[in-house]
């Protein structure tokens, strides 16, 4: 294949795209990048949850070696 006949297979595939979503009606949505607060807010979420399995494991342990 040349690059020629490559470039038109891809307008092509995406020609089709278009036709299939309208066959199935559905609509193409472009990405919209997150925004700062969700990334915050994911950030946050992610750190509680390592500080609250951080926690239980330092607790277990604690009374694992009060035991003995």
């Amino acid at each position: 294949m040349e690059y020629k006949e490559v470039v038109q297979l891809i307008e092509d595939s995406e020609k089709r795209v278009d036709e299939v979503l309208k066959a199935a009606r559905l609509d193409r949505h472009e990405k919209v990048p997150m925004s700062y607060e969700q990334y915050k807010f994911t950030l946050y979420f992610i750190a509680g949850m390592v500080a609250m399995i951080g926690g239980f494991v330092a607790a277990y342990m604690i009374i694992y070696f009060a035991g003995r």
